[in-house]
């Protein structure tokens, strides 16, 4: 997790998100904006769905979080999300809550890294 945290272009790949979307700036910037304006609300839902341990709400919510940071370039975001999925999938839920602190604070530093770059 350590490592997910100090590598900025596992938290926000700005230059390949640049990149998929053929150099466009104002493109990513908007994309960027959304993601900042919504990041908290899908993060809210995921937590909540933890907190009641309903798999299916974890898997739907982290699936939709999948994609959400797999659109922005936040690739660390998009693998935690999608091994919270996973397992929610799987209904081991066991090690949930773990892998529920990593992304949450996958969530806070990509929040801030990305705010930086504004």
């Amino acid at each position: 997790m350590n490592n997910e945290l100090a590598n900025n272009d596992a938290l926000w790949n700005r230059a390949t998100a640049l990149r998929r979307l053929g150099g466009n700036e104002l493109l990513l910037n908007k994309i960027a904006d959304m993601f900042l304006s919504q990041i908290e609300q899908k993060q809210k839902a995921v937590n909540e769905a933890v907190l009641i341990l309903d798999a299916e709400a974890i898997r739907f919510h982290s699936h939709a979080l999948k994609g959400f940071s797999g659109d922005v370039g936040a690739d660390a975001l998009r693998e935690r999300a999608a091994q919270m999925e996973f397992l929610a999938k799987e209904g081991n839920l066991d090690e949930i809550n773990d892998h529920l602190a990593n992304l949450n604070a996958l969530i806070q530093a990509t929040i801030e890294l990305i705010h930086s770059h504004r």
